[in-house]
C-alpha cells in the first residue's frame, strides 16, 4: 500500500497560523536562544518596525544558525530563524538600547543586536520573517500614552492587570502600547494585556484602559 500524502493546510488555516504567531510574538519578551552547541535566556523588545532588539554573548553574533524559541526550548511554540545585526549603544540606534532596559533592567550582555527574522515556524507551518513584522502605528503617541496611563496610579494598575489577565502585580507600570495591548513591567517579567478588538485611536485606547480601571 502507498503512504498517503503529507497533510497541507489550507489557505485559511495557514493565515490564522500565522495570525496566531503574530499574536504570540506581541505577547512574549523573552524566549531562549540557540546557536552553535548553546542554549542561553533571552529577553527581547521590539522596535517601532518590528524588529526584535536584545543584548547578546558576543559568541551570538558570529553564527550562521541562530534561533529563538518561544516560550523556551523545552516546548517551542514559535521557533525563528534569525539573521543579528550589532549595534553600537553610543551611536544613532542607541535608544532601543534603552527601550530594552525599560523594559527588562539591566543587561548582562553588553553585545547589542537587532534580530532580523529571516523565517519562522509554528504548528508545522514555515512563515517567512517578513509576514512576523508588525509596525507599531502609534509609536509616535506611545511615550505619551504610556505616561498617562500610568497617571492612573498603581492601585488602578493593579485592579486593571488582576482584572484582566489574573496577575497580581505589586509595582505594575505601563512600559509599551500597541493598537492590540498594552505592556505592564511587574516585578520579574513583563505582561502582555490585550485590547478586545484593534484600537487605533490614542483617546479610545486612554477611554478602554480608564473603563478597566473602574
Amino acid at each position: 500500500m502507498s503512504t498517503p500524502p503529507p497533510e497541507h493546510p489550507d489557505h485559511d488555516d495557514a493565515t490564522a497560523i500565522i495570525e496566531e504567531a503574530c499574536t504570540l510574538l506581541q505577547g512574549w519578551y523573552k524566549g531562549d536562544l540557540r546557536f552553535d552547541e548553546n542554549i542561553v535566556p533571552c529577553r527581547f523588545v521590539r522596535t517601532d518596525e518590528g524588529r526584535l532588539v536584545a543584548p547578546v554573548m558576543v559568541a551570538a553574533l558570529h553564527t550562521a544558525d541562530t534561533v529563538l524559541m518561544i516560550p523556551d526550548e523545552h516546548a517551542p511554540v514559535l521557533e525563528l530563524l534569525l539573521s543579528m545585526s550589532p549595534f553600537e549603544e553610543s551611536g544613532p540606534d542607541g535608544r532601543w538600547a534603552d527601550r530594552w532596559r525599560i523594559y527588562h533592567g539591566e543587561e548582562e550582555d553588553i553585545n547589542w543586536a537587532f534580530f532580523d527574522i529571516d523565517m519562522g515556524r509554528m504548528s508545522g507551518i514555515v512563515i517567512d520573517g517578513d509576514a512576523l513584522l508588525r509596525a507599531n502605528p502609534l509609536a509616535e503617541e506611545e511615550p505619551a500614552l504610556c505616561r498617562t496611563i500610568n497617571e492612573l496610579g498603581q492601585d488602578a494598575l493593579q485592579r486593571i492587570c488582576h482584572s484582566r489577565i489574573e496577575q497580581d502585580v505589586e509595582r505594575p507600570l505601563v512600559v509599551g502600547i500597541d493598537p492590540d495591548g498594552m505592556d505592564v513591567r511587574a516585578t520579574f517579567d513583563v505582561l502582555r494585556i490585550p485590547f478586545s478588538i484593534s484600537i487605533d485611536s490614542p483617546e479610545d485606547i486612554v477611554d478602554t484602559v480608564q473603563q478597566w480601571a473602574g
